[in-house]
C-alpha cells in the first residue's frame, strides 16, 4: 500500500501507524483489515505557538501554517488548490485544474506502457516529452527557490513569498504561507516525519514542523535563528537528519536529532554548491574554483581539495555520483562552460570533460542525475538542458522529429523562456524542470 507519496524507493508505508519506514529485508508483515481504509490527507496545521502542538483540521475551516516568530505572517492556509470558485478543481495549470495533468499524447498512461516492457533507460530519457505544468504559486513574479519531487508525482517546493507548496500523489496540491521572507529551500525527514523550511534575506533563520508520532494529527512547531553574517544562502544539502547550508566562506550544519542546534565553520572561499554524501561528509564547490571534503567530525585548518576547475573558475553544481555507475566519480559543474567528472582519488585532473555545456559566468544553473547516476542532466545560461552518460561521457542527443512535428515538447530540443533554476528526474525517469513560477513535467513519449 503506498502512502501519501506514492511509492518511495526502499521505503515502506505502514498504514496502521500511517507513516514510513525503511523496507526490511524480509517481506513486511500484511497490513490488518482495519488497516486497509485510507488516512486523512494532509490539510493544514493550526496556529499554535511555538513548542505547542497544533491539529491538522478539516480542509473546510480557514487557516494554515502560523510561525512562532514575530516578523512572520499570520498563519493561514493562502490557497487549497482543488478547490476554486465555479468548480471542483482551481485553475493554475494551463488549460484545466492544478491538481491535475495536463497531457500531451499520454492516453495509454503508465499502466499500458509498463506492460508494453520496459525500454532502453537512455531511449526513455532522450525522447522525452511536456505532460503537465504547474503554476502553484499564485502570484504575479513569484519564484519557485527550491524543488524536491518523491516518486513519480509527489513534489514540494518553496517560493520566494515564504510559501510551501505540497503535491500528493493522488495530485492534489497545496499551498501554504510559512514566513514573510525568502524560502531558499526545504528539507523533508520521511521517517522522523520532519518538514523544515529555510529562510534568508537579512534575518536567515528556519521554521522546524515534526509531526507528533503519538498524535499523527499533531506538528509542533519550532523556530530558530541560523546567526549568520550575511543572508545570502548559496546551496543546501542534506542527509538523513543532518542539513548543510553553504554561505559566504562557511558552512552551517543543522542538527535537530536530540535538539535543535546549528554549528558554524569556516571556509577559505563562498560555497556556491554543496553535496551531503553521508551524516559527516559534505563536497562543497567553491567561489575559488576548488571542490572540498569536509568532515563534519574534525576541525581542521587545511582544506582537503579532491576537484578544481581547469580554468579556476567558480563551482556553481556538485554531485558525487553513485560507486555502481563511476567509482568514486565526482559531477562538476563551473562558469565558463566547464561540466567535468572527476575521480576524488585523483583530483588533478578531470576523468571525462562533457562537450556542449554553456555557462556563461551565471550560478543560476541546475544539475540532475537519474536516479542510478548513469546520467546527468544539466541547465545551461542559454536557457537550454542537455544530458550526458556518465558512463560513457556521450552526449545524448534526442531522436529525429516525431511524426506530428511536435518536437519543441522534448526539454532537450526547447529553448526555455527564462533561466533554469532546479530541475530533477523521478522515479518514473520523468523530468521536472522550474523556470522561475512554473514547474514543466515531462514525461515518456507515447511511443517510446
Amino acid at each position: 500500500m503506498s502512502g501519501p507519496l506514492g511509492p518511495l524507493r526502499g521505503m515502506t508505508f505502514d498504514p496502521i501507524k500511517n507513516r514510513y519506514f525503511p523496507t526490511p529485508k524480509g517481506p513486511p508483515p500484511p497490513p490488518s483489515r482495519s488497516s486497509l481504509s485510507p488516512s486523512p490527507p494532509l490539510r493544514r496545521i493550526g496556529d499554535e505557538r511555538n513548542g505547542q502542538s497544533s491539529s491538522f483540521n478539516s480542509a473546510n475551516a480557514g487557516g494554515g501554517w502560523m510561525s512562532s516568530r514575530p516578523g512572520c505572517f499570520e498563519g493561514r492556509m493562502k490557497r487549497r488548490l482543488d478547490e476554486e470558485e465555479g468548480g471542483e478543481g482551481s485553475t493554475g495549470l494551463r488549460g484545466g485544474r492544478m491538481g491535475g495533468r495536463v497531457r500531451r499524447g499520454m492516453g495509454m498512461g503508465r499502466q499500458r506502457r509498463a506492460d508494453a516492457g520496459v525500454p532502453d533507460e537512455q531511449r526513455i530519457l532522450s525522447s522525452l516529452e511536456l505532460e503537465a505544468e504547474h503554476h502553484s504559486c499564485g502570484c504575479h513574479g513569484e519564484i519557485i527557490t527550491s524543488h524536491r519531487s518523491f516518486g513519480e508525482e509527489a513534489y514540494f517546493a518553496t517560493t520566494d513569498h515564504g510559501k510551501l507548496v505540497i503535491h500528493n500523489s493522488e495530485g492534489s496540491t497545496s499551498v501554504f504561507s510559512v514566513c514573510a521572507q525568502n524560502l531558499v529551500g526545504i528539507h523533508i525527514d520521511i521517517p522522523r516525519m520532519v518538514t523544515m523550511a529555510i529562510a534568508g534575506g537579512p534575518d536567515p533563520h528556519l521554521h522546524l514542523f515534526k509531526r507528533d508520532p503519538e498524535m499523527l494529527n499533531h506538528v509542533f512547531m519550532t523556530h530558530s535563528e541560523l546567526g549568520l553574517k550575511t543572508g545570502d544562502i548559496y546551496g543546501m544539502s542534506s542527509f538523513d537528519d543532518i542539513c548543510t547550508l553553504g554561505s559566504a566562506k562557511s558552512l552551517t550544519t543543522i542538527n535537530y536529532t536530540d535538539r535543535l542546534t546549528s554549528i558554524h565553520r569556516r571556509l577559505f572561499s563562498d560555497a556556491l554548491a554543496v553535496h551531503q554524501t553521508s551524516r559527516d561528509l559534505v563536497f562543497v564547490g567553491q567561489r575559488s574554483g576548488n571542490v572540498a571534503l569536509e568532515d563534519l567530525r574534525i576541525s581542521s585548518r587545511i582544506q582537503n581539495v579532491v576537484a578544481s576547475t581547469q580554468r579556476g573558475k567558480a563551482v556553481v553544481g556538485v554531485k558525487r555520483l553513485s560507486d555502481a555507475a563511476v567509482p568514486w566519480g565526482l559531477a562538476v559543474s563551473g562558469m565558463g562552460d566547464e561540466m567535468l567528472l572527476f575521480d576524488v582519488r585523483f583530483g588533478d585532473r578531470p576523468l571525462r570533460t562533457l562537450q556542449g555545456h554553456v555557462n556563461s559566468f551565471h550560478t543560476v544553473v541546475s544539475m540532475a542525475t537519474s536516479q542510478d547516476d548513469r546520467f546527468l542532466f544539466a541547465s545551461g545560461s542559454d536557457r537550454r538542458i542537455r544530458c550526458w552518460s556518465t558512463v560513457t561521457g556521450e552526449t545524448i542527443s534526442p531522436p529525429s522529429a516525431p511524426a506530428d512535428g511536435n518536437d519543441l515538447d522534448n526539454p532537450l530540443v526547447r529553448t526555455f523562456n527564462q533561466k533554469i533554476s532546479a530541475m530533477s528526474v523521478r522515479d518514473d525517469l520523468g523530468l521536472d524542470v522550474v523556470v522561475r513560477g512554473e514547474l514543466m513535467r515531462f514525461g515518456r513519449r507515447e511511443y517510446v
